[in-house]
C-alpha cells in the first residue's frame, strides 16, 4: 500500500515539474513565432521541448530512462505500419470529401514544405509522385520532429498520467497535446483559419482522435517507435501532402487539422479501429486497448 502511494506522489511530482518546464520552456518559441512567423529557428527547438521538460523530470528524480522503452519487436513493426496506414485512412476521405464537392480546392503542390521540389510536370504527375514520397519518405523526414514531442507525450506524460491516476488519462493526454499548439493556433501562425478559436476547438477533437490510438499503440506495445512513426506519418501524409495539395477560401474550415472533415474521420477511423480491434470476448472481460504493463488503461 505504502509503495503504491509513494508512486502515485512521485508520479505528480514528475507531471508538476514536467508542465511547469514545458511552459516555461515553449513561451520564449511561441512568442518568437506569433511575432517572426513558423521559422524553422524556433519552430525546430519548440518541438524538442516535450523531450526537454521530461529529461528534466527524470533528472531531477533521478527515474532514469527504462520506461520509455525503445523496444523494437514485431507487434511494435506491426503497429507501426498501422501508424503509416492510419493517416491515409483519414485523409483519403476528408479531403477526397472536400476536393469533389468543391468545398476546397485540388491544386498538387510543386514544393514539398521541407523546401524540395516534387517531381513532375502536371498535377497528375505531382499528386503520384507527392503521394509516394509522402509514405515513404515522408515519415522519416518528419521523424526528426514526432520523436521530440513522443518522447515527452507519450513517452514520459502518459505515463505518468497513468501512475498518477488521473482519471481518463489518454484523453487528458491528448488535451494536453492539443493546448500545447493553442497559443500558435489561436494567433494564426499554426494550422491557421478564419474562425481560430473554432480551428482551436476542432483540433482538440483531431489530437484526442489521434491521440487515443497514439496512446493505444504506446501502451500495448511497451514501445515508443509505434507512436513516434505515426506521428511522423500524421504530418508527412495529412500535413505535408494533404494539407500542401488542398487550397480555397474555406478549405481551413473543412480540411487541416482543424477543419470539420479532418476532426469527423479522425475520430471515426479511431473509433473503428479500437472496436475492431476489440472483439466480443475482450469487451466482457474488459480487456482491450490500454492494457499493459500500465495496468488496464480506461480509454
Amino acid at each position: 500500500m505504502q509503495e503504491a502511494t509513494d508512486k502515485v506522489r512521485r508520479a505528480r511530482r514528475g507531471l508538476a515539474i514536467f508542465f511547469g518546464v514545458l511552459l516555461l520552456a515553449s513561451a520564449p518559441f511561441d512568442v518568437q513565432i506569433v511575432l517572426h512567423g513558423l521559422h524553422p529557428n524556433y519552430f525546430l527547438p519548440l518541438v524538442w521541448v516535450p523531450c526537454f521538460a521530461s529529461v528534466v523530470a527524470r533528472f531531477l528524480l533521478r527515474e532514469g530512462f527504462g520506461d520509455v522503452s525503445f523496444r523494437f519487436d514485431r507487434r511494435a513493426a506491426w503497429a507501426m505500419l498501422v501508424g503509416v496506414i492510419y493517416p491515409v485512412a483519414v485523409g483519403v476521405p476528408a479531403y477526397g470529401i472536400a476536393w469533389t464537392t468543391g468545398m476546397a480546392h485540388f491544386e498538387p503542390a510543386a514544393m514539398h514544405p521541407l523546401g524540395f521540389a516534387i517531381p513532375g510536370s502536371t498535377p497528375g504527375e505531382r499528386l503520384l509522385a507527392g503521394s509516394i514520397i509522402a509514405v515513404t519518405l515522408g515519415p522519416l523526414a518528419m521523424a526528426v520532429l514526432a520523436l521530440g514531442e513522443e518522447l515527452g507525450w507519450r513517452g514520459y506524460m502518459l505515463t505518468r498520467l497513468i501512475d498518477a491516476r488521473v482519471p481518463q488519462p489518454v484523453l487528458v493526454s491528448g488535451v494536453v497535446w492539443a493546448l500545447w499548439h493553442a497559443p500558435l493556433i489561436v494567433a494564426g501562425e499554426y494550422n491557421g483559419s478564419p474562425v481560430p478559436m473554432l480551428s482551436l476547438l476542432l483540433y482538440i477533437v483531431t489530437s484526442v482522435g489521434a491521440g487515443t490510438l497514439l496512446a493505444t499503440l504506446r501502451l500495448e506495445t511497451g514501445s515508443v517507435w509505434p507512436a513516434v512513426t505515426m506521428h511522423a506519418a500524421w504530418n508527412a501524409i495529412v500535413v505535408a501532402f494533404f494539407g500542401a495539395s488542398t487550397n480555397g477560401e474555406d478549405a481551413a474550415l473543412w480540411t487541416g487539422e482543424g477543419g470539420v472533415l479532418v476532426a469527423i474521420f479522425t475520430t471515426a477511423i479511431t473509433f473503428v479501429l479500437l472496436r475492431w480491434r476489440r472483439g466480443p470476448g475482450d469487451r466482457a472481460r474488459g480487456d482491450g486497448p490500454g492494457t499493459s504493463e500500465f495496468g488496464a488503461v480506461r480509454l
